[in-house]
């Protein structure tokens, strides 16, 4: 009987922490959605579109300023995973451009927040946000790669071009459908202006 008793009181804390977290979740990916669209919903728009009620989303995120930074840094670790995930580091030389743009527009289109430059406060205190600083790393590196391959200008900062990229990948996210009405497809166009700006011999 005393077994019967306690598993019920030692499951229930488990089933609210679960629950607790896919409200968490749902908050987030509703919010990252709405901000995606409208980068200055208000609080009670983000509330909204969580389709949960005031009280829940509150529990979780006490202002929106909590609840855009959570959007961002979950967003920004997402890309960097996504980049992670590319092999941008020990791929072929000559695949390394096509390969970075490829995981640029992957990270957008799953991230989609990253379309607002890629993001609304990418700088903290006059400094680049430490998130967005991570999320660029592995981009970074493989930008200084292709220098080293003289595929890009060698002058030119890594962090610079990879924010570039990543820049260039959201613009054609954003206009995918009106590029592929024009029979334009987003990866090849992507690595033809990229290469063409910032190559070797790029213009400026």
């Amino acid at each position: 009987m005393e077994r019967m008793t306690g598993e019920p009181a030692k499951n229930a804390p488990r089933a609210l922490r679960a629950d607790a977290w896919r409200n968490h979740e749902r908050i987030i990916a509703a919010a990252t959605a709405l901000l995606a669209e409208h980068p200055g919903a208000s609080m009670e728009e983000l509330t909204l579109a969580t389709g949960l009620g005031r009280t829940t989303v509150y529990r979780h995120f006490h202002t929106r300023e909590h609840l855009v930074a959570e959007v961002y840094r979950t967003s920004f670790a997402g890309a960097r995973r996504v980049f992670a995930d590319a092999g941008l580091d020990r791929c072929p030389a000559e695949e390394l451009l096509a390969r970075a743009v490829a995981a640029g527009l992957a990270a957008v289109d799953a991230y989609p927040v990253l379309i607002n430059g890629p993001g609304l406060d990418i700088s903290v205190g006059g400094r680049l946000n430490p998130d967005y600083t991570d999320c660029l790393d592995v981009l970074a590196r493989a930008m200084g790669r292709a220098q080293e391959a003289g595929l890009l200008d060698p002058a030119l900062p890594c962090r610079w071009l990879a924010n570039s990229l990543l820049d260039d990948c959201a613009g054609v996210v954003l206009f995918a459908a009106d590029l592929r009405a024009c029979d334009r497809e987003p990866l090849p166009l992507v690595l033809e202006a990229f290469r063409r700006a910032w190559g070797r011999r790029g213009g400026s």
